[in-house]
């Protein structure tokens, strides 16, 4: 059993027109790429469109986990608060 790949090759079409029309790179986000697998398998878009945020759930999760062991966003702020005032 095989797939055709044609969610994935639809994905990087409508990307490739986008970035032509705007002329800016506009690249797809992994809720685009998780969408567009998805439906290469089958997958009704209803529910594709909750694993896509399942998935985006569960990256969420990961990074409140990392920031409570290693916290980092005090830092993040104060580096970026020093390079917005800079002349």
């Amino acid at each position: 059993m095989g797939f055709d790949g044609s969610g994935p090759r639809l994905m990087t079409a409508i990307s490739a027109v986008a970035s032509e029309r705007s002329g800016k790179i506009l690249p797809v986000n992994v809720t685009g790429a998780i969408g567009a697998l998805l439906a290469t398998l089958g997958i009704p878009w209803n529910v594709a469109r909750g694993l896509g945020v399942m998935a985006r759930a569960v990256g969420l999760v990961g990074h409140l986990l990392e920031e409570s062991e290693n916290p980092m966003a005090g830092t993040i702020w104060s580096e970026t608060e020093e390079e917005a005032v800079k002349p």
